[in-house]
C-alpha cells in the first residue's frame, strides 16, 4: 500500500475518535454548584429558636398601697386573735415582756399590715435583696408615717407551712420573725419597739399553694 491511502486512513480515524470526544463532553451534565447556606432569617427559611423554659416569677418584698388599721375589720380582729395566743407561748420574752406585749396588742386602737416578705422552702435569712426591699418599703409614705411615730409598736409575724413537723415550723417561723425584726432594728433603722412573734405552721395564705404560707408579716399596733 503507497503512504497516501495510509495517511488517508489515518486522518479519517483521527477525525472520528474527536468527534467522539466532542459529543460526549456536550452530553455530560455540567458541575453543579454546592447550595449556597442561607442566613439566618432569610425569606422562607425558618430561623430556629432555643426552646426557653419558662421560670415562675420571684415573690418580691410587698406593700399595701393603702394600710388597713380598722379594728372593725375581720381580718384586722382575727390576726389580733392569733397573736394574743401566740404571746402566751412566746419562748423568745420573758414574763413582764409578754405581759407588756399581749396589753399592746389586746389594748390597740388599730392595727395593720404593712410589709410582708416572702421565703423560701426551709430558710430562715433575709436575703440581701429582701433586706433593700424592707428598707426601701420604710420609706413609702404610707409605712414612714408609722415609724416616724414613736409610740407605734412593730409586731413581726413568722409564718411556715404545714408541711414536716409542727413543733419545727414553730422554731422556723420564729427565726423569720426574728431574721426581719433584726433587719428592721439594724439595718433599717426602725427605732420603734419590734417583736418578734412565730406563728408556727399555717395555712391562712393557701391551703393548695405552700409557698403562699412561708412568709413574715410586719403589723403595726397603734396604742
Amino acid at each position: 500500500m503507497s503512504p497516501r491511502p495510509v495517511m488517508h486512513v489515518l486522518c479519517l480515524a483521527a477525525a472520528g475518535f474527536l468527534l467522539i470526544a466532542c459529543e460526549k463532553r456536550a452530553t455530560a451534565p455540567a458541575p453543579q454548584a454546592p447550595p449556597a447556606t442561607p442566613e439566618p432569617g432569610f425569606a422562607g427559611i425558618p430561623t430556629p429558636t432555643p426552646s426557653a423554659t419558662a421560670t415562675p416569677p420571684v415573690e418580691q418584698v410587698s406593700t399595701p398601697q393603702e394600710i388597713n388599721t380598722r379594728a372593725e375589720d375581720a381580718g384586722n380582729r382575727a390576726v389580733r386573735a392569733e397573736v394574743l395566743k401566740r404571746i402566751d407561748v412566746m419562748p423568745n420574752l420573758g414574763g413582764e415582756e409578754k405581759d407588756k406585749l399581749y396589753v399592746q396588742v389586746e389594748r390597740a386602737q388599730a392595727m395593720g399590715k404593712v410589709i410582708t416578705i416572702p421565703f423560701a422552702s426551709g430558710a430562715r435569712t433575709v436575703p440581701a435583696e429582701a433586706v433593700a426591699g424592707i428598707s426601701k418599703a420604710l420609706t413609702l409614705p404610707q409605712v414612714l408615717k408609722y415609724s416616724e411615730d414613736p409610740t407605734v409598736v412593730f409586731v413581726v409575724l413568722g409564718f411556715a407551712d404545714k408541711k414536716g413537723d409542727p413543733k419545727l415550723n414553730k422554731v422556723i417561723s420564729l427565726q423569720r420573725a426574728e431574721a426581719v425584726a433584726s433587719v428592721l432594728k439594724d439595718k433599717a433603722g426602725v427605732v420603734n419597739i419590734v417583736r418578734a412573734v412565730g406563728m408556727g405552721g399555717s395555712e391562712i395564705f393557701d391551703s393548695a399553694a405552700l409557698d403562699k404560707n412561708r412568709v413574715v408579716e410586719v403589723w403595726v399596733v397603734l396604742p
